[in-house]
């Protein structure tokens, strides 16, 4: 099995080899009267995802900064010290996204050895805990234990009052969609890139990419855009 992490605009060059994704928990217990007790059943809370993220700082066989399933590929033939970055380059992003209050984009793929799609986690999350370990056992290379909560948009709405013919008025709530970036409907590859990779850049982890995928024919998750060809987002 094969697992792809993206966090933000970077791939974690090691994936964790374990997570926990935790549902949280909003429902409340009552006591009635006559000593019993009652569950109220609430909508399910917000989720936390924790890991450890291995963030070398040499480069290894194992680790891949190639951000996509072509980049596998040319890595294995090329090594993959032409895209290697130091862990720095990763702890100064978690920090920054921590400092800045942003939400990011997590996305874990998880594939099978012939690159077939078993299910993915796609989710807006903000960065609660950062804490960088360094052990002697790890020789240079750094420990980053995670914890992201998920990140649901909010805001106020707007209200558009009309008048009917009778004058009665009715009030309607127009509707927005939030979003982490604007989504394109078409986008073109400026180089070679994997479907997977195509779909994350053009709109930020926002779509399906196995939607995109069939919407263009194309159903080799592997399969490689041109440079200048289209991809249709709707």
């Amino acid at each position: 099995m094969a697992y792809y992490f993206y966090l933000g605009d970077m791939q974690l060059p090691v994936p964790p080899p374990k997570m926990d994704i935790k549902i949280g928990n909003q429902n409340r217990t009552v006591n009635l009267i006559d000593g019993g007790e009652i569950n109220i059943i609430k909508s399910p809370g917000l989720k936390t995802i924790r890991f450890n993220a291995l963030l070398p700082n040499k480069v290894y066989p194992f680790a891949d900064y190639a951000q996509s399933l072509t980049g596998i590929a040319v890595s294995a033939f090329l090594g993959n010290g032409f895209s290697y970055q130091p862990a720095e380059n990763f702890i100064t992003a978690f920090q920054t996204a921590k400092e800045m209050r942003t939400p990011v984009r997590l996305i874990i793929t998880r594939l099978t050895a012939d690159f077939s799609l078993l299910f993915d986690t796609n989710l807006l999350v903000t960065v609660e805990d950062c804490t960088m370990q360094e052990d002697a056992k790890q020789g240079n290379d750094v420990i980053l234990p995670l914890t992201l909560k998920e990140y649901r948009p909010y805001g106020t709405k707007e209200v558009e009052i009309t008048t009917d013919e009778n004058g009665v008025q009715h009030a309607t709530v127009k509707e927005t969609r939030q979003t982490d970036k604007t989504v394109p409907a078409v986008w073109t590859c400026t180089k070679e890139k994997s479907v997977l990779e195509a779909v994350k850049l053009a709109s930020g982890g926002s779509l399906n990419w196995r939607q995109v995928a069939n919407i263009n024919g194309l159903y080799n998750p592997s399969a490689s855009l041109k440079n200048g060809q289209v991809l249709h987002l709707e």
